[in-house]
């Protein structure tokens, strides 16, 4: 289980005006809510935000924040960022209970070198979180999956797995994880010479000469 710590302030002016002046200096808005508590609006140095992004499991990561000389434990429920610049622009913290179950994505690693692959397939690795249900002190920095022994064709599923005791999966049975996949494999030949068929232009008919056989051939139809 991951722990960071971070310190905020409260956040006195709101509106988008306020919001964006903030941003102008160095700090990001946030709020915080969760368990039975009204939200409570804050604001963070980014610097700080920029330092937990640094992890893996940002989102599974429990934050021990310091607030009004108090600390509350909290999780990053939610990151907003500017479509374009992709800026940080508002950061929401759930206040969690560590003996009450909570929701998180956590992200998924794959270990070893799949057989297929060595064959020459390719692996595809489709399904990169898993979103599990269980008490803050139990979420998994990451969850590993061993497709080792994954030949062309074959899959992992998240029906699959066998994880901890404690630990509910969210995710459909069926979402597939990891596949290996045969290599396309393309006749070089062949497709040399369609290509070059396709490149090749047809020659144009010039009337000029389509006129000169047909008087050609006329004198000769006279001669004869």
């Amino acid at each position: 289980m991951l722990q960071e710590r971070i310190q905020v302030q409260r956040r006195e002016k709101l509106g988008k005006g306020p919001a964006r002046a903030l941003r102008r200096q160095g700090l990001i808005p946030g709020i915080v809510y969760g368990r039975n508590f009204g939200p409570i609006p804050i604001q963070v140095d980014r610097k700080e935000i920029q330092r937990l992004l640094k992890h893996e499991s940002i989102e599974s990561m429990l934050i021990r924040m310091q607030l009004d000389g108090q600390e509350e434990l909290v999780i990053i429920k939610e990151i907003q960022r500017h479509p374009v610049t992709y800026d940080i622009l508002h950061v929401d913290f759930m206040r969690v209970s560590m003996d009450e179950p909570i929701d998180v994505r956590v992200p998924i690693t794959l270990v070893g070198e799949p057989a297929g692959v060595k064959e020459g397939g390719i692996l595809e690795f489709l399904h990169r979180e898993l979103e599990i249900r269980c008490l803050p002190t139990e979420i998994p920095e990451h969850i590993e999956v061993d497709v080792s022994e994954l030949g062309i064709g074959d899959s992992i599923k998240v029906e699959d797995l066998k994880l901890p005791e404690g630990i509910k999966v969210l995710d459909e049975p069926n979402t597939v994880i990891a596949v290996v996949t045969a290599p396309v494999v393309v006749e070089e030949e062949e497709a040399a010479e369609e290509a070059e068929a396709a490149e090749a232009p047809e020659e144009p008919e010039l009337v000029g000469e389509k006129e000169e056989e047909e008087e050609e051939g006329e004198e000769e139809e006279e001669e004869s």
